[in-house]
C-alpha cells in the first residue's frame, strides 16, 4: 500500500471512492489512508486558506476515529490507483451527534488542488448526503473555510447571513457546492491570528487592568494536563455553558452534552494525539466555583502555532473583566511553556462582539474564517 511519500498521481488519473481502512496505529500498512487524508487537507488549506496550520494531522484523524462516544464519525476517500497503491486525492468527513441533534448531519469535503474540477468534490458531497439520509438525518450543515483575502473579491458577489453580520465570497468552490446542495448561509465565523510574542508589558497591563475590576472577589488557577480532579466537574459545567450560550445565527443546532465523562474522554484523546494545553480559570471566592476559563492547545508536530480552544464566562459573572483576565494570564503562561511558538489562532462567531473585542485588544487580526451553510436534506 502507498504512504504519503508516494509519487503524486497525474491530475487526470481515474479516481474512485472507497471506505478508508482504520488502522490500530500509524505504523501499520493501512495507515496510508489517514496519512493521505492529512496530506489532502494540508494541500487544500494552503490554497483555500493561505496556510496549513489548521489542517488535521494523521494521528489526530486516527484518535478522532477511535473516539466515537459523543460524536460518531464516518469517512470516505477518493483515491487514484498508482503502481505503489491507492493515493488519496479527496476526502469527505461526516459526524453525527450521539446525545443531541438527532436530525443533524455535519459534513466536510476536501479535494487536493491538483485534482479539482474532475467531479471528485461533487461525488463526495453526494456520498455525504446519502450517508446522512441513511442515518435518518434530515438537516445538513456544511462549513466552508476561507482565507483572509477571500471575502468579497473585487466586483464579486458576496453572501451575508440573515443576521447581516459577516460575509463570504460567493465564488469560492465550497460556497458554490453548498448552494448547489440547496443550503443557505446561516452564520459566519471569524478566524483570527496574533503573531508572537505578545509583548510581556502589554500582557501585564491587560492583566492588571482586569484584576483591578475583578477585585478580591475572584482568584485565578492555571494548570496543564492532566485535568485536576477537583475542578473537572466545574470545568465540564463551563463547557456546557459555552455550548448553551454561544451565538448561532440562523443555525438550527441544539447544545451538545458536556459532562465529566466527556471531559475525561477529551483528556484521553489529547494525550493520545500528543497534544499539550494550558488552562487558566477564575474562581468566585465566595462560592468556590469556577466561573470563567480559557484553554490554549498545541502539538509538537505543528510547532509554529497554537490553537485557542474554549473561552467562557458565566452570565452572572460578566462585567468583571474575567474574560480578559483569564486570557491574559493564559497568554503569559503559554509564553513560558512554549516560547518557540510563532502565532496563535482563535475562532469567534461574528455575532459575538464582546469576545471579538477582547481578542482585538490582545492584538488578534482577521485571518479568514468559516461560512456555515445549512438546509434540509
Amino acid at each position: 500500500m502507498t504512504t504519503s511519500s508516494a509519487a503524486p498521481a497525474p491530475a487526470t488519473s481515474a479516481w474512485r471512492l472507497m471506505d478508508p481502512p482504520h488502522p490500530t496505529t500509524l505504523d501499520e500498512p493501512d495507515a496510508w489512508a489517514y496519512r493521505g487524508i492529512a496530506d489532502v487537507h494540508a494541500a487544500a488549506a494552503v490554497v483555500d486558506v493561505g496556510n496549513a496550520d489548521g489542517a488535521p494531522t494523521a494521528i489526530g484523524i486516527l484518535v478522532g476515529m477511535n473516539n466515537q462516544d459523543y460524536l460518531r464519525k464516518v469517512r470516505q476517500v477518493a483515491v487514484v490507483d498508482t503502481p505503489d497503491g491507492p493515493q488519496v486525492v479527496g476526502s469527505a468527513f461526516m459526524f453525527f451527534h450521539v446525545r443531541s441533534n438527532p436530525e443533524l448531519a455535519i459534513g466536510f469535503v476536501a479535494v487536493h488542488p491538483e485534482h479539482r474540477r474532475q467531479g471528485i468534490g461533487s461525488a463526495l458531497a453526494e456520498w455525504a448526503q446519502e450517508t446522512a439520509r441513511a442515518e435518518g438525518r434530515t438537516t445538513l450543515l456544511a462549513p466552508v473555510d476561507f482565507g483572509p483575502r477571500q471575502v468579497g473579491g473585487p466586483g464579486g458577489e458576496t453572501l451575508t447571513p440573515a443576521s447581516g453580520t459577516g460575509e463570504v465570497d460567493a465564488a469560492l468552490p465550497g460556497v458554490r457546492r453548498a448552494r448547489k446542495l440547496g443550503l443557505t448561509l446561516q452564520l459566519v465565523e471569524r478566524r483570527s491570528r496574533v503573531d508572537l510574542p505578545v509583548l510581556p508589558e502589554a500582557i501585564s497591563r491587560f492583566e492588571a487592568e482586569a484584576r483591578a475590576v475583578a477585585g478580591d472577589s475572584y482568584r485565578v488557577h492555571t494548570w496543564t494536563a492532566p485535568m485536576p480532579e477537583e475542578w473537572i466537574e466545574q470545568y465540564a459545567a463551563l463547557e456546557q455553558a459555552l455550548a448553551d450560550d454561544e451565538p448561532r445565527g440562523g443555525l438550527e443546532v441544539e447544545s451538545d452534552v458536556w459532562d465529566v465523562e466527556r471531559i475525561r474522554g477529551e483528556e484521553a484523546a489529547i494525550a493520545a494525539k500528543g497534544d499539550q494545553y494550558v488552562v487558566t480559570a477564575a474562581e468566585h471566592v465566595a462560592t468556590g466555583k469556577l466561573v470563567a476559563m480559557t484553554m490554549l492547545q498545541w502539538n509538537d508536530l505543528q510547532p509554529e502555532h497554537t490553537n485557542q480552544q474554549a473561552t467562557v464566562v458565566l452570565k452572572e459573572h460578566r462585567g468583571h473583566r474575567l474574560g480578559m483576565l483569564v486570557k491574559a494570564v493564559n497568554l503569559r503562561e503559554h509564553a513560558r511553556l512554549r516560547p518557540e511558538a510563532q502565532r496563535i489562532y482563535t475562532w469567534n462567531n461574528e455575532e459575538n462582539p464582546h469576545m471579538l473585542a477582547i481578542n482585538i485588544a490582545l492584538g488578534f487580526v482577521p485571518a479568514g474564517g468559516s461560512a456555515d451553510f445549512q438546509g434540509p436534506l
